[in-house]
């Protein structure tokens, strides 16, 4: 309440100030969630393309890193989940042109994220009324990746891109090509891309090893390298009736295990001889084929129906190359289906939309490190979003209605269970001024428990545990309010957001401290159940000004939450509190960005493996200029270095933080041609 009060405190300070009563211009950015224009409302973040890679090429997780509010869970620099206010995994959803991703991501921290990010319009976080569109259980929120690879206008012009990039903390080149144009009426678009990182760099004396387990210090990471090839194809025709078009994504990657459980046990007698000797690698293959299209009815009740099928089959293969263990193999499959529509009821007073969708899913392990039987998912939903502007608030509200079933089996136990939830999420919007608005969002949001949390049986080595799942988990149901304002006027703008969650059931992994008699003898971990808290809160202000020749801006920031459960023991590795100060100048074709974020130690931690975290700093430089060249659109090199400091850094959230610490130094170079 203390925190609550204060934060209203600070908000009304600002509300009244009569420095904030000069009129000022709307920010408007395209939301494709909605497909509309929509006044930037926080908690939203929308990231264009050259921004997220002004600093090279990352994971999915790595790259949103730096926004308020969102952090990175990391398994390595190629493995990186995105955290959203202190809630990840099943809790926060990924999605491409809006539709979820299906891969294997949730079964391990040690597996990718399958998100191409060449050749892409922006990124968006969404939490709110409209995210219920698009996904269940998101209590965190969704991130979407928009591109283009089956557009919705018509290509104006042909245009071919294409990039180079080399990153030095790991001697690693990315090389990525795309086409776009408008032929004989029809929408032809091509991407590719090809990634090369060997092991990557890391300070000194930057790993922690267990008790009495003792390793020659190196510079790098073992294993910590990685090769992708991804490419996405599409074609659609665009009419006065709507469009229609076909997709096709397929991604391919080769990458190190950088720690993996079964090593604590090879001490002395030459174990750590045959650590060296082995190579754990992981390999994927995903093909992903979407259908999408929208039909322009103008009736007087139903617009547009959009709608969109979409078919996932991946594979990743785990396997012991050298050593004890070599040539044993793990594969992890899945095979996705869904299937949906919207239906925009707008109208001149109001926007309505209604959606349907239904999900199958088949996911099986197979191998060494079988450990869950396999597991059917069927999904169907149900959702409505509405939107109304009043004279000096708006109104935002979305429900949606989810049925659940999960098939499989623990020993020789088979469960077939159901989940019937209801979520809503209601969203106002009031105009306290020319210059300030005032948000506050209600919620309740339910979530099914993973297939993992249920049906988790054996020895996982990527987290060091034998895991135990529980069928006849509860679904989760979390009450969220979250109040903000936001202020712009010619000298000064900002925002200010503190929310508070509250959560039943909060499903989490908790230690036995009893070992397990499977072959590595891990310790058991079982997958319970207690109701948890978190709270927290986002603060922004920033102001541009002219500087020399061109204009220079100027923002701090600060993002915090605390997670407990309600007998007052900590949520296991929950995100430290983060100052982030950015400088950022422009000037013609010349950009300069200089981001610092000072990530505080966190000393609050819970059960399962947790253990304090010290804080560090990471100082990060991009530089860009475009370059007249005849004949070509756009010539930009770009000047990058992260972790410029070459500080020790390693994220809370990660289960192997103490031994794959973040990569160290690193200095890039980037050549981006526009034809």
């Amino acid at each position: 309440m203390k925190k609550f009060t204060r934060m209203l405190t600070i908000m009304s300070i600002v509300a009244i100030s009569p420095a904030f009563a000069q009129d000022i211009e709307d920010v408007v950015v395209t939301s494709s969630i909605l497909g509309t224009k929509s006044q930037i409302e926080n908690p939203i973040h929308v990231i264009d393309e050259e921004t997220l890679n002004k600093s090279g090429s990352h994971s999915i997780g790595e790259s949103i890193d730096n926004l308020l509010g969102v952090s990175n869970t990391d398994f390595g620099s190629i493995v990186g989940q995105p955290v959203i206010r202190g809630l990840s995994g099943a809790r926060v959803k990924v999605l491409e042109n809006g539709l979820v991703n299906r891969d294997v991501s949730g079964i391990g921290a040690d597996h990718p994220i399958d998100i191409d990010l060449n050749n892409i319009q922006q990124v968006e976080i969404v939490r709110g009324p409209s995210s219920l569109l698009y996904s269940n259980g998101a209590l965190g929120g969704i991130v979407n990746v928009v591109d283009n690879t089956i557009t919705q206008e018509d290509f104006s012009e042909q245009e071919i891109k294409l990039g180079f990039e080399h990153n030095s903390v790991n001697d690693g080149d990315v090389h990525n090509i795309s086409f776009s144009d408008n032929i004989e009426g029809f929408n032809m678009s091509l991407a590719y891309k090809h990634q090369n990182f060997n092991n990557f760099e890391i300070p000194d004396e930057a790993v922690i090893h267990e008790p009495g387990h003792t390793e020659e210090e190196k510079d790098h990471l073992e294993n910590s390298d990685a090769k992708i090839a991804a490419y996405k194809t599409g074609v659609s025709i665009v009419e006065d009736w709507g469009y229609f078009g076909v997709s096709f994504k397929n991604i391919e990657n080769v990458y190190g295990i950088l720690f993996h459980g079964e090593h604590e046990e090879e001490e002395g007698g030459g174990g750590e001889e045959e650590h060296e000797e082995e190579r754990i690698e992981s390999s994927t293959d995903s093909d992903t084929t979407n259908i999408k299209g929208a039909y322009k009815i103008a009736s007087d009740y139903i617009n547009q129906i959009d709608y969109f099928y979409s078919d996932t089959d991946y594979e990743l293969v785990e396997l012991h190359i050298g050593g004890e263990h070599n040539g044993e193999k793990t594969t992890f499959l899945n095979d996705a289906q869904e299937l949906g529509a919207i239906l925009d009821l707008s109208n001149d007073a109001l926007t309505q939309k209604v959606v349907i969708r239904s999900m199958e899913e088949d996911t099986s392990i197979l191998g060494e490190e079988a450990f869950m039987e396999n597991v059917e998912s069927e999904e169907t939903s149900f959702g409505y979003y509405l939107s109304r502007e009043f004279s000096n608030f708006d109104l935002d509200f979305g429900i949606r209605r989810d049925e659940v079933n999960r098939k499989s089996k623990v020993g020789s136990t088979a469960y077939d269970k159901d989940f019937d939830s209801t979520s809503y999420v209601l969203g106002f919007g009031f105009d306290l001024s020319s210059t300030t608005d005032l948000s506050l969002s209600i919620s309740s949001v339910e979530r099914a428990p993973s297939s993992v949390e249920m049906f988790m049986n054996g020895e996982h080595a990527a987290v060091q545990r034998n895991e135990r799942g529980n069928p006849n988990m509860q679904a989760e149901e979390a009450q969220n309010i979250d109040l903000g304002l936001s202020f712009d006027n010619d000298v000064i703008y900002g925002s200010i957001n503190f929310y508070q969650n509250e959560v039943d059931n909060y499903i989490y992994r908790k230690d036995s401290g009893v070992k397990g008699t499977g072959e590595m003898k891990l310790e058991i971990a079982n997958f319970v159940q207690k109701d948890a808290e978190l709270d927290g809160y986002e603060i922004q202000v920033g102001t541009d000004l002219d500087f020399l020749n061109g204009n220079l801006g100027v923002t701090i920031g600060r993002d915090s939450v605390n997670g407990t459960f309600t007998d007052g023991s900590n949520i296991p590795r929950m995100v430290p509190a983060r100052d982030i100060y950015t400088l950022s100048y422009t000037e013609d074709n010349l950009s300069v960005d200089v981001d610092l974020t000072e990530v505080n130690a966190q000393p609050d931690f819970g059960s399962d493996g947790d253990s304090f975290t010290a804080g560090f700093e990471l100082l990060e430089l991009s530089i860009s200029r475009s370059f007249p060249v005849e004949g070509v659109e756009d010539f930009k090199v770009v000047l990058f270095a992260n972790n410029l400091l070459d500080e020790i850094a390693r994220n809370h959230s990660s289960t192997v933080k103490n031994e794959v610490p973040l990569p160290g130094k690193n200095l890039g170079i980037g050549f981006r041609v526009t034809l």
